[in-house]
C-alpha cells in the first residue's frame, strides 16, 4: 500500500510539474499603436475657458491634460491595453470613451493608426434628466477593426446611447 501510495505522489508531483513547466508567460507586444485626438464640435461657440482631458488605465489617470477649449488634446496609446479618456470642464457633464487596442500580434506596426473624434458636454444642471448608467457609462467604444484595417467606434452602442438620452431628455426617464 504505502507503495502505490508513494508511487501516486510521484506521479501527481511530475503531471503538476511537467503542466507548471509549459505555462511560461507570453510577453504581449504593448508597442505605440494609436495616437487618439480629441476636440470639441464646431457647434459649440459659446464654450470658453479650459478643460481638461484624462487618459486612464485601470481606473488611474496616467496622462492628463489642460487646454484652452478651441485645442485638441492627443494621446499615443500602446497595443494590446484598454483605455479611457474622460473630458471634462467645470459646470458639464464629464464624457468617457472606452478604447480598446487590442490587435493581434500578426499585424505589424510601421507609425501608430489615427484615430479623431469631435465631442460636446453637456450642461451640469440637465443631469437630473439622465439615468445615472447613461452618463457614467463610456459614450463611445472605440476599438481596432479587422475589416477597415483601422480604429473605429461602435456606431451601434453610440446611437442607442444617444437616443435613450434624448428621449429621457423630451420626454423624461422611466425612473421617475
Amino acid at each position: 500500500m504505502k507503495k502505490i501510495l508513494s508511487f501516486l505522489f510521484v506521479i501527481t508531483v511530475s503531471i503538476t510539474y511537467s503542466q507548471t513547466d509549459k505555462k511560461k508567460p507570453i510577453s504581449s507586444d504593448t508597442s505605440e499603436c494609436l495616437t487618439i485626438t480629441g476636440n470639441f464640435d464646431g457647434t459649440v461657440k459659446d464654450l470658453e475657458g479650459n478643460y481638461k482631458a484624462k487618459l486612464m488605465k485601470d481606473n488611474k489617470v496616467i496622462d492628463e491634460q489642460e487646454l484652452k477649449v478651441k485645442k485638441s488634446f492627443e494621446f499615443t496609446l500602446k497595443k494590446n491595453m484598454l483605455y479611457a479618456i474622460r473630458v471634462e470642464k467645470e459646470g458639464y457633464i464629464p464624457k468617457l470613451i472606452s478604447i480598446s487596442t487590442t490587435m493581434s500580434s500578426k499585424i505589424m506596426i510601421e507609425s501608430p493608426y489615427k484615430f479623431n473624434f469631435e465631442t460636446n458636454l453637456l450642461s451640469q444642471d440637465l443631469y437630473g434628466h439622465f439615468d445615472d448608467d447613461d452618463v457614467d457609462f463610456p459614450v463611445a467604444l472605440v476599438s481596432y477593426g479587422k475589416k477597415c484595417d483601422c480604429f473605429e467606434y461602435n456606431r451601434d452602442y453610440t446611437a442607442k446611447l444617444i437616443n435613450r438620452m434624448y428621449t429621457n431628455l423630451l420626454f423624461g426617464s422611466g425612473t421617475d
